[in-house]
């Protein structure tokens, strides 16, 4: 597997090739907790799956773990070019609600610095 990290207007962009799967899962692990280390405040993450040929459920694992360790400071993850085979990972772990998908890049980005507004109570 290999992974790019580039940076738009302050959200952190995955781009993941490959298979997701283990052992190849620690690289892709580390290299996001690498980033989250770096970034102070709200993480914003998008994640690209528009290469990646498979991905099984330790690299859904690493998803989940990276949610949790971003959450508490109110971060955020998008997921974008996802295929049928991790959607329905996704799915099935019922963490459809929980990682946002959009159809590109531009509407995830936009999406993520833009936050629907909770109205007044």
């Amino acid at each position: 597997m290999a992974i790019t990290v580039s940076v738009r207007d302050g959200v952190h962009i995955f781009k993941l090739e490959g298979r997701i799967i283990a052992p190849d899962v620690q690289e892709f692990n580390d290299t996001v907790q690498n980033t989250l280390e770096q970034i102070e405040g709200t993480p914003k993450l998008v994640f690209d799956f528009k290469d990646v040929t498979g991905m099984d459920s330790s690299g859904l694992g690493v998803l989940m773990k990276i949610y949790a360790d971003i959450h508490p400071r109110g971060g955020t993850i998008a997921v974008i070019n996802v295929n049928k085979h991790v959607k329905n990972l996704i799915v099935m772990a019922r963490l459809i609600t929980v990682f946002r998908n959009f159809e590109s890049e531009e509407e995830a980005v936009w999406s993520l610095l833009n936050p629907p507004t909770e109205p007044p109570q």
